[in-house]
């Protein structure tokens, strides 16, 4: 493992999703990162060199995060980390000691070529890179780590967003109607003037959508806007997560991403697990041999399908009412 200059932690508890290996594989291309993932999931699951997986349990993430930070905080479910994102340079800072930046991740994500695209943005010395909470990095310093605990508008945020049991979004950045104050680390970083990449490289799938469309930061506002529908193909291919659209002229046009998130989508998976290309649809990854080359190939008619992605989202409410009907 010499030389890491990048390292990425990402604490799961419970079972890890379906395309858990996938993801894995895709850290796998990144040579130049390496991945904490700090987990109670012993499932066996093919690691590569560059992803430590240390056995962890949650009560632990809570006793270690009271005694770095020194306050009492509240943890009680796996969901309630996004708060505690920002504070994992501080929390565990014994594992990143080798790290010139350090960042947290989501794992419903398959990475794209992170080493050639993020490694300009390192050499500009930025103080953090992104403002979402999928993923975000941090230059490695002991002030940049305490960061989260200074005061922004004379308010002390870490301790109400770690202290409370409701999610209260410290981790990512958001100014809407209802957050108008934009309490959460991104702002404290904006006030005390550190340097801060914001521009959105990633492609974040709409949560409300059966089809692909691109949720995307916009940093002069401060939120998140919705692309229009734009019929397109994605795929993992080569370690890059990349689109295809078609012109009106038949050619075709390759955009690529930092990486896709696909956030509560149940993704089943129709190619090998050692797939070294696969495309990615609404609800699964589907085995490619190649590219397509041409208006034929693209099969333009076939876009718009969200196969069984509505079937996902009722089958999983009917299964939310189940559970609060047998809890009442």
């Amino acid at each position: 493992m010499e030389n890491k200059k990048w390292g990425i932690v990402l604490p799961y508890f419970g079972k890890f999703g379906n395309y858990f290996q996938l993801l894995l594989n895709s850290c796998e291309k990144n040579t130049g990162f390496e991945w904490l993932i700090f987990t109670d999931d012993m499932t066996e699951y093919r690691y590569p060199k560059n992803v430590k997986m240390i056995p962890f349990t949650l009560d632990r993430v809570k006793k270690l995060a009271e005694k770095k930070i020194g306050i009492n905080v509240s943890l009680a479910s796996p969901y309630k980390l996004c708060d505690f994102k920002p504070t994992y340079g501080l929390i565990f800072e014994d594992y990143l000691t080798e790290y010139q930046y350090w960042g947290h991740c989501d794992c419903d994500l398959i990475f794209g070529d992170l080493d050639a695209i993020l490694a300009p943005l390192f050499d500009e010395e930025y103080d953090k890179i992104f403002a979402s909470g999928h993923l975000t990095l941090y230059k490695n310093t002991k002030e940049n780590c305490r960061v989260f605990m200074k005061n922004y508008k004379g308010k002390t945020l870490y301790s109400e967003a770690l202290q409370c049991d409701q999610i209260f979004v410290f981790d990512e950045d958001y100014i809407g109607e209802m957050n108008q104050e934009g309490k959460n680390v991104h702002s404290i970083f904006i006030e005390l003037g550190k340097k801060i990449y914001t521009k959105d490289l990633s492609f974040n799938v709409s949560v409300d959508c059966g089809k692909f469309r691109k949720v995307t930061y916009i940093p002069e506002k401060r939120k998140f806007e919705r692309e229009i529908y734009k019929p397109r193909r994605y795929y993992w291919y080569n370690g890059k997560i990349m689109s295809l659209e078609e012109k009106k002229t038949g050619t075709l046009i390759k955009k690529e991403y930092l990486y896709i998130h696909l956030q509560k989508r149940y993704m089943r998976v129709k190619c090998k697990v050692e797939s070294k290309m696969f495309e990615i649809l609404p609800d699964r990854f589907r085995a490619i041999n190649r590219l397509p080359v041409n208006d034929l190939e693209f099969h333009r008619k076939t876009i718009g399908f969200t196969y069984l992605y509505w079937f996902d989202q009722y089958r999983d409410k009917i299964r939310r009412k189940l559970k609060i009907k047998s809890n009442s």
